[in-house]
């Protein structure tokens, strides 16, 4: 399919707490042990890809963060809203404090090496995630030293 063959776009986005744990919300969980999304979103028309990715983190997590790049783009069919040109991003928090429940439920932070279950449906997050966890160790995705803590 032609990239011009979308009906919008969409931001999923990878939270790295450090270079070994990252951000899951949990949407209608009353636990951080359920199944769980990274954050993501379809993006207005009017804002940005990558500002509505910031945006997501801030409401669904707490969390203000800095893009540190688009690692992947693709187009998702199949989504309850149409076809979705879909950006997947790695941030790092700037501020902030992970809340424990954000706008869609539980917050969780887990370790790379024991990740919760995704949301079975949530095809584009999952690709989104199989991709980040391709690229984890690489200077690529790096892009410098990270300043884990």
């Amino acid at each position: 399919m032609p990239l011009a063959d979308f009906e919008y776009h969409g931001a999923i986005v990878v939270v790295e707490m450090t270079t070994d744990e990252i951000v899951f919300v949990h949407p209608g969980a009353k636990t951080e042990n359920e199944p769980a999304p990274l954050p993501a979103s379809p993006c207005p028309p009017s804002e940005s890809p990558r500002d509505c990715a910031v945006r997501i983190v801030r409401e669904m997590t707490g969390l203000e963060v800095t893009i540190e790049g688009e690692f992947t783009t693709f187009i998702q069919e199949g989504t309850p809203t149409g076809t979705m040109y879909t950006h997947g991003y790695l941030a790092r928090p700037t501020g902030g404090i992970l809340a424990a429940s954000g706008a869609d439920g539980p917050v969780s932070r887990h370790r790379v090496g024991d990740l919760p279950p995704l949301i079975p449906v949530r095809a584009a997050v999952r690709r989104v995630l199989d991709e980040y966890l391709d690229l984890h160790d690489s200077v690529e995705l790096r892009g410098g030293d990270h300043g884990d803590s």
